[in-house]
């Protein structure tokens, strides 16, 4: 039940009200009385009642001064006028603090009854509204997660406009308009011993790489001017955005790549699971956030075969990739007349990519030399797809040879249109099957010689004069496998034959194998054969 204060210093009307009124049938009790206004004043800071009933005319402090330091306390209590005919104009003054209910005395009691059902009823209906509001803010603060992720994700598919994205559809998001973005693509792998899993398993290590990251995120970003998001994007991709209210130069970029290291580093240590992050680049505003995203995404794909680190910034790939990009769209059809083995549209797109060469006046003889590399490396897998029996008019080793004695731009397309030429007319001639791939053999014959060493598949693809993210594909396609975890894989083996000898310790063959940390060793060694370098050294 609700509760009201009487006030009154008149005796007689405090016991009338006390007797008549049907309280209990209205869902009221009396919490208390009071003679005057400072005494109504204390026992309402004591009792705390729902609705006050009070004169006017009272000594030390009159029921007009009490509604003003009632309405103080609280703005929305309920208060009704019990006032004489001769003090009503006065009562009036009441309204100004939110009074709007008046009573003349004497006062029928079905009068005060319906002015309190009334009273009720509105107090019934602001608990309601109240309660409403309540459950509303609890969905609506359950919701507001999905509704954020569903807009990052669309702002990672669709390109929008700067005028699409309205102030007041982020306000309600609680999503600051930000000064500065960035994207982290941060890929996890299943290591060939998590592929026999069930699904279930695999969800509970993805959900725990969720709960570290939404840690690491809270803990690196958390309370400064940087606000980041972690996106579920599909079964082993998670996107992390990264929001700057400040554009102060370099600080976002810096919050990324420690971010990637740190949860990286985190997510292998505790979940023995591998994980490769690409960092886009910052841009200026929400509608370029794709921009950063498809960045972090070629870089994660750099990222893949790099044998040094498992972060990887888009700066460095785009530094390495400029040249190509301007070949590529003549490189995908040239590549796919070969792979259709359309000899006559093969040699249409070589005239194409010659034309090309021959414009190159000032450019890096080192980034036309990978183009041709690259361009030399089609017509092997090509001809040995198509001519497994037969021996190629010239061996990678003999290119390799001759591509360095052409020291001009000039020169070095003429020579290719050479050779270019009698690959094509050698391919007329002969039919039939396919053949290992003399670069990808040459990557695997490096490992084998320098896997005691710190191996970069940048550096291979440089020595052999290919594009890395030609070789990358190439060797992915041919082995199954990318180059991090063919090295890894190699590595194992060599380090189980070692442990298996008894003649070293395990940080021993860690050393011995490429690996300068042990601690990582043993993570590798374990997400790679399921048990622990120690138990092949008891074997």
């Amino acid at each position: 039940m609700k509760s009201v204060l009487l006030v009154d210093d008149e005796p007689h009307i405090i016991a009338a009200l006390t007797r008549h009124v049907g309280w209990e049938k209205l869902g009221l009790r009396i919490a208390g009385t009071a003679a005057n206004g400072m005494q109504a004043l204390a026992s309402y800071r004591e009792l705390k009642p729902d609705l006050v009933i009070t004169d006017v005319n009272m000594p030390q402090m009159n029921g007009l001064e009490l509604v003003e330091a009632l309405r103080q306390e609280d703005a929305g209590l309920p208060i009704v006028i019990l006032s004489g005919f001769d003090e009503f104009e006065n009562a009036r003054q009441a309204m100004r603090w939110g009074v709007h209910h008046f009573l003349l005395k004497p006062a029928a009691v079905a009068e005060i009854e319906g002015v309190l059902a009334e009273i009720m009823g509105e107090l019934d209906l602001q608990a309601e509204k109240l309660r409403l509001e309540e459950h509303y803010k609890l969905e609506l603060d359950r919701l507001l997660p999905y509704l954020r992720e569903r807009l990052f994700t669309e702002l990672l598919t669709t390109r929008y406009q700067p005028h699409e994205l309205h102030e007041e559809r982020l306000a309600y998001l609680n999503i600051p308009s930000p000064k500065q973005v960035a994207a982290v693509s941060l890929q996890l792998t299943r290591p060939a011993l998590l592929t026999k899993l069930k699904e279930r398993d695999w969800q509970l290590l993805k959900f725990g790489a969720n709960n570290i990251i939404r840690e690491m995120l809270a803990g690196k970003v958390g309370g400064s001017q940087i606000h980041g998001y972690a996106i579920d994007y599909s079964d082993r991709l998670f996107v992390l955005v990264l929001l700057s209210e400040q554009a102060q130069e370099g600080e976002l970029y810096r919050a990324c790549e420690e971010l990637a290291y740190s949860v990286t580093e985190k997510i292998t240590a505790l979940l023995k699971l591998e994980a490769t992050a690409g960092i886009g680049s910052v841009r200026s505003s929400l509608h370029e956030l794709i921009d950063s995203y498809l960045e972090s995404r070629v870089a994660l794909e750099a990222a893949e075969f790099q044998g040094t680190s498992q972060v990887y910034p888009y700066s460095e790939w785009a530094q390495l990739d400029t040249t190509y990009d301007q070949y590529a769209p003549l490189l995908k059809q040239w590549n796919e007349a070969l792979s259709d083995k359309d000899l006559e549209r093969a040699g249409q797109q070589w005239e194409a990519i010659y034309n090309q060469l021959q414009k190159e006046a000032s450019g890096s003889l080192t980034d036309i030399q990978t183009i041709c590399v690259g361009l030399f490396s089609s017509l092997t897998f090509f001809w040995n797809e198509a001519f497994a029996q037969h021996q190629p008019p010239r061996t990678l080793s003999q290119f390799l040879q001759g591509i360095q004695q052409h020291l001009t731009l000039g020169d070095l397309a003429r020579w290719m249109n050479e050779l270019v030429g009698e690959w094509l007319q050698s391919a007329a001639q002969e039919i039939s099957g396919r053949k290992s791939n003399r670069l990808v053999d040459s990557v695997k014959q490096y490992v084998a010689a320098n896997f005691s060493q710190e191996i970069s598949f940048a550096a291979i693809a440089k020595e052999l004069f290919v594009h890395p993210k030609y070789l990358s594909q190439l060797f992915k396609r041919v082995t199954g496998q990318n180059f991090v975890h063919y090295l890894n894989d190699y590595r194992i083996h060599k380090a189980i034959d070692y442990l298996q000898s008894g003649h070293h310790m395990v940080y021993e063959v860690s050393e011995m194998v490429g690996f300068n940390n042990p601690t990582y060793f043993s993570q590798v060694f374990k997400m790679s054969t399921g048990k622990s370098p120690s138990d092949y050294f008891r074997m």
